[in-house]
Formats: structure tokens, sequence, C-alpha cells
């Protein structure tokens, strides 16, 4: 049989990527709509989807997709161009606030986003016709049309290397972004109704950074970006300094722009609310910082801790620090202070301190706690270059710290301040989800990250140590059956050792008869434990009362002394209380990593075998990992159990287990930031998709965007640095910069 030349298996290799991308295209467009079938006609949502001109957008984007598979590798040499990352960064941003994020708040626009708002502006007569124009008074796509082209410009002056392009594109981005912002302003104008809509200030950002990207391009001399190069520059011209900015940007529109207070009515900024406290009985300081304090405590500690950086001053350093969070502290007890007065005089039905607060108050404090991590930085940047200076390490790898140093340290701040002031300007929803999907997820994945990532071996039953976690709170509250003695009666608090105790010995009960099982038979018992206990949990009727569950069950409280915390309905509160659950038990684990067990751990993971011919004891190691993940898990159900006051066997099923089992796996196996992030990121997706997709569709996105990542990014978000070493290998990119040698290894 005569064999197929070279030049016919390529023309059939071709056809088969252009046909398997059309039907990518093809699925795509059955994915993307709100088109359904009905019961009568169960066709109809195909024929909607792909009977008609529609279809040729989502065929086109399989063309697309073909031609980068196939001449994608003679792209590659382009896609390093200086500037081409924060471009892609900035098109996706406006492309965000295009399609998804609304722009204004009235009722009277259909769902608040862009498109409806744009349809509606453009035939308004009495609205700015600067704004008209924007949103496609000339041209129905107008907006859209901009957007490409700018987009196309940057990306043209990126590849042909021209400056004048770049800068043409960069003026022109600036103007776009200051346009959009403009243009929502005068619509909530037009409208007269308060707008806190996010739509034109994220597209603002959006244009800023394609600006910046350009400009970029335009100033570069390098064919190649040097990415990690230029994170050095920006992290050791002056320490601190990207903090300082940072804080500086935010509390400026925390100070002059942000709301304060009555958001959906007054709409008061710093100075309006002022203006309405004024002879209302508000004590002489927080008048005075309302009026005028207020507004001398955020510059002074920005010029403080602006001066300590750029001058490296040690001691501006620690005022910095000492101002930083002394302006906050002050900043909280004042808008407590209002916020109290206000309650108490009943205005728009706020019915105590911290009701009817804006994002103005938390946005200043948010800034202070950055500058003031700002002059922490500088003061640890000049005490690294103190002990390099006192050793005999060349300058090179003191840099190479001081870089590592403020880079970890600044991204830890940031999470840390949007942790602790973003939390109380998101809604009700949101802040309900944060506590009770993300925050519990993000336990459960450390957690089970000590078991999967750490020490390799696969627990698909972990959500049972969840519920035993849980129907502990519920006995020694005494919410079961069966009553603890008197003196056993436990606050939720008070609960946690036992439960830790508790899951503890059931970790070690889990752990001991699978000592000789590993890989997909390990899972199997694993999955078996969790499924006993939940039918334990739902036949022992006796002693859990079966089906029906636990429920009335007391919220978290605190007495000591004359200090008196009881946790009610606010979401808000349980956030912080279980903030600090992850905070210690972050820290306590990132311990654990870097200790004698942690590096067992990593070697029973790697090669159990050899791991024990090194002489580590695997029967210890292999419990210590199926106790201590099982006891995160007991911390989890007991804050559970207080926060949502009722629970029954259907909350732990082996569905939750697979979950945080995808959780970390999605955020990186043996990555604590990893399995964090990945735990957050797939806990917020299903409910932000709940206003973009059909209910009905939400699975099929998540799952989509699992898939991707598995292809792209198979090590996951933030990846253990090992794991990345195993799939990338430990080479560095050949780059074209020149490398620094230290004086000692010269020529």
């Amino acid at each position: 049989m005569k064999r197929r030349s070279i030049e016919t298996e390529n023309r059939i290799a071709h056809v088969k990527r252009l046909l398997s991308c059309l039907a990518g295209g093809f699925v795509l467009a059955l994915m993307v709509g709100t088109q359904e079938g009905t019961q009568q006609d169960f066709g109809y949502a195909f024929r909607e989807a792909v009977l008609g001109p529609r279809i040729l957008i989502f065929l086109g984007i399989g063309v697309a997709l073909y031609g980068a598979i196939t001449f994608g590798p003679r792209a590659v040499p382009y896609l390093t161009r200086p500037g081409l990352r924060p471009l892609v960064a900035g098109a996706v941003t406006v492309l965000v606030s295009f399609t998804l994020l609304r722009w204004t708040d009235s009722t009277s626009i259909e769902t608040g986003k862009f498109r409806p708002l744009a349809d509606a502006a453009s035939a308004t007569g009495g609205l700015d016709p600067v704004a008209k124009v924007f949103f496609g008074s000339w041209f129905s796509l107008m907006p859209w049309l901009l957007f490409v082209l700018v987009t196309v410009l940057a990306g043209v002056a990126m590849l042909r290397r021209s400056a004048g392009l770049g800068y043409a594109a960069g003026g022109i981005a600036f103007v776009l972004g200051l346009w959009a912002q403009y243009s929502q302003s005068a619509v909530s104008s037009y409208l007269g109704t308060p707008n806190h809509a996010t739509g034109g200030a994220v597209a603002m950002l959006g244009f800023f950074t394609i600006s910046v990207a350009a400009l970029v391009s335009a100033r570069s001399a390098s064919e190649v970006a040097n990415t990690e190069g230029f994170v050095d520059t920006v992290m050791t011209w002056r320490p601190g300094m990207p903090l300082v900015v940072l804080g500086g940007v935010i509390g400026v529109v925390g100070v002059f722009i942000a709301t304060w207070f009555s958001p959906t009515d007054r709409n008061a900024t710093l100075a309006t609310t002022s203006q309405m406290f004024q002879g209302e009985n508000l004590g002489a300081f927080s008048a005075a910082y309302l009026g005028w304090l207020g507004y001398l405590l955020f510059f002074v500690t920005l010029a403080a801790v602006a001066t300590a950086s750029y001058l490296r001053h040690r001691v501006l350093g620690y005022v910095s620090v000492a101002l930083g969070v002394v302006s906050m502290l002050i900043t909280l007890w004042v808008v407590h202070d209002f916020s109290g007065l206000a309650a108490s005089q009943g205005f728009n039905g706020a019915k105590g301190a911290w009701d009817n607060l804006g994002s103005g108050s938390w946005m200043t404090s948010a800034a202070l706690s950055l500058l003031a991590g700002a002059g922490y930085l500088v003061v640890k940047a000049l005490a690294v270059e103190s002990l390099g200076e006192m050793g005999d390490s060349d300058l090179i790898g003191t840099a190479h710290r001081l870089t590592n140093g403020q880079l970890g340290s600044a991204t830890m701040l940031v999470v840390i301040t949007a942790a602790l002031f973003y939390p109380p300007t998101a809604t009700q929803f949101w802040q309900t989800v944060l506590v009770a999907e993300i925050g519990i997820y993000v336990l459960l994945a450390v957690g089970l990250n000590v078991v999967v990532g750490w020490a390799g071996l696969l627990d698909l039953g972990f959500i049972a140590f969840y519920a035993i976690g849980s129907y502990t709170t519920a006995y020694f509250t005494g919410r079961l059956p069966v009553q603890p003695p008197d003196w056993l009666l436990l606050s939720p608090l008070a609960v946690i050792p036992f439960a830790v105790l508790i899951c503890l010995i059931a970790g070690v009960a889990l752990g001991f008869p699978t000592l000789r099982l590993r890989g997909d038979y390990l899972a199997i018992v694993t999955l078996g434990f969790g499924e006993i206990i939940r039918v334990i949990a739902n036949n022992a009727t006796g002693f859990t009362n079966g089906p029906r569950g636990a429920f009335n069950i007391p919220p978290p409280e605190i007495h000591l002394g004359p200090i008196h915390l009881t946790w009610g309905s606010s979401a808000l509160g349980y956030w912080y209380l279980l903030l600090v659950l992850i905070i210690i038990i972050v820290i306590l684990f990132n311990r654990l990593e870097h200790s004698r067990l942690g590096r067992a751990w990593a070697a029973v993971r790697e090669d159990e075998v050899a791991a024990q011919a090194t002489g580590i004891n695997t029967t210890r190691v292999k419990l210590l990992a199926f106790a201590i993940g099982a006891s995160t898990s007991g911390v989890a159900g007991v804050f559970f159990a207080s926060q949502v006051g009722s629970f029954t066997p259907e909350n732990f099923v082996l569905n939750n287990s697979i979950l945080v089992v995808a959780y970390v796996v999605f955020g990186g196996m043996g990555s604590l930031p990893g399995a964090m992030a990945g735990a957050a990121v797939l806990t917020w997706l299903p409910n932000f998709l709940k206003d973009q997709v059909p209910p009905e569709d939400r699975q099929m996105w998540i799952g989509a965007l699992i898939l991707v990542m598995m292809i792209f990014r198979p090590a996951g978000l933030i990846p253990a640095r090992r794991r990345k070493a195993e799939l990338a290998g430990l080479d560095k990119r050949d780059s074209a910069e020149t490398t620094a040698v230290p004086a000692g290894e010269g020529m």
C-alpha cells in the first residue's frame, strides 16, 4: 500500500485541526447566551444558538483559534515585546467593564450594565452631549470601535517598535479612560440618584493600563520584556514606594471622592458629612476630624512615608508606621462615633454604630494601613542592607534577597488590608458568601493541602472531619438528644480544643488502617470513611438527631473580664472572627511546612520507599498528616455550626469532599497561598455567574475554566516551587539581557 507523502499528511493534519476548532466554536455558541429549551420543544435552544447570524461569530472564533495554533510559533518572538502583557491586562479589564459590570444603580436601566445603559443614554435628549457620543449617539458601536482601535494601535506600536505610534496610543487611551469615567458621572448626575456602580471606574483603569503599556513600549529600547528586571527595579529603587503610591491613590479617592455616610440617600463625602453633623451633639474631636484633622492626618502620613522611602531614612520609617497605625485607629474611632450618633437618632433606619456607612472611611483606613506597611518595608529593607554590609555577601545577593522580601511582604500587606477593609464595602449578599462559603472552604482547603499537597495522600473523605467538628459543637452546646453534663456546656469558641482533639483522633483512626495503601486504593478507602460518617449521622437518631440534624446552635461569645462580645446576625462579625482563625492557622502551617516534619512530608510524597530508606518514620509522618489536616477541618466545622445555627447530614455529602480536592489542585498542590486562592476563586465564581449566565450553565462555565487551567497552567494558580520545577524544569528562560556577575567572580 502506497504511503501518503509528508505534504499530504500535513494537509490532513491541518484539516483535522480546523474542523476541531470549528467544532469548538460550535460548542461555544451553544454555551453562550440565554437561550433555553421548553418542555414542548427541546430543540428550541439549539436552533436559537446555531441557526442565526450569531453562529458566524463563533465559527470565526474557531478560525481565529486555528490560526493561533497553526501560526502561533511564528508569533512567539513578538509576544515578549515590552508592554504587551499590560496591554492584554488592560484590554481584558475594559472588556470585563463593558460586558460584566454595572454602570448604574438606577432601576430604570435593566441590569444596569453597559449595553442597556448605552442604548438608553444615546437616545436621551437632556444628557451631556459628550457623554452621548461616548455611549454611541453618532454610531451605536462607538465605544467598542474606540476600544478596538486603541488596542490595535498599541499592539501595532509594540510589534513594529514604533515610538510615535506608542505615544499616540498612550495619549488616546488616557483620554478614553477619562471619557469613560466622565460619561458615567454625567449619567449619574442626569438621573439624580446615588450611583456606586464600578463599571466606569474599571473601564478608566483598563484604558489607563493600556496607556501605560503603550508608553512603556515607546520608551523601551529593549526588544524583549524583562519582567523580573522591571520588578527588581520597582521594588528596590525606593523600598516601600509601590505601597506609597497605592496608598496615596486610594486615600485621595477615599478622602475627596468616595461616600462616607448615607450612600443610598445623602451620598455624603467627608466634607459633606462634616456639614451634616454640625450642631448635632457630635464630640469635639470627631467634629474636628471631619472638618480638618482627617485631611491633615492623611497628608502628613503620606508625606512622612514618602520621604522615608525616598531618603531611605530608618527613623522616619518608624515614625511612618506609628503615624499610619494611629491615624487608622483614629479614623475608625471617629466613624464609630458619628455613625453611632446617627443610629441613636434613627437616621435612615440605622440600628447601631457602623450602619449606613459608605466606602470612603474604609478606603481611607485601608490607605493609612498601606502607608504604615510602606514604612515597615522601609525599615525592613534597611535592616537587610545592614546585614549585607556586615557579612561577606556581595551586593547582588543582597539585592536579590531585598527584592524577594519586599515583593512578598508588600503582597501580604495588600492582601491583609483588603481582607480587613473590603468586606464592609460589599453588599449583604457578598458578605454572606464571603463567610458561609469562601472563608470556610479556604479553611478546608488549607487543611486538605497538608494531606494531599504536602504528604501526597489522596483523601476523598475529608468532609467527614468537617462533620465531626460540627456535631462536636452541637453536642457541647447541648443541641443534640444526648446532653453533656451541665458543667460541660460550652460556648462554640470554647468547643474548638475539643473539636481539634476529636478530629485528631479520627484522623489517626482513618490513617492507621490505610498505611499500606497508596493512590487510587487510598482514595477509595477514604471515600468510604466519609460515607460511613455521613450514614452514621443520618441513622444514629438517638445521638445525632438523624436526618433532622442539629438546630438552634448559639452564636460564639467571649466573656473575659470587661470584654463581652457576642456574634449575632451580622456576617461581618463572623468574617473577622474567621479571619483571625485563618491567620493563626496559616502562620502555624507556614512554620510547619519549613520544619523537619514538613520536609519529611515532601520526602514521603516524592518517594515513600526512598524516604523510609533514609530513616524517616513514614508511619508517624503519614499519621500526623491525616491528624493535622483533620484538626483544621474540625475548626471549620465549629465555625460553620455556630455561624449557620443549624445543619443536617446532607451538608456533608461526598460532593463537598471532591470540591475541596478540586480547590487544592486548582490553586496549586503543596502551595499554601495556592490552596487558599483556589478555594476563594472557585467558590466566588458560581456566585458571580448567578447574574451572568442561566443557572443551568454555571457548572459548565466552571468546568471550562478548570479545563483551560489544567491545559495552560497545570501547576495551579499559585504553584509550589517544587511542583513548578517538576513541570517546567529548573533552568532559567533564555534572556537577551546581560546577567550581572559579582565582583569577586569576575575576570
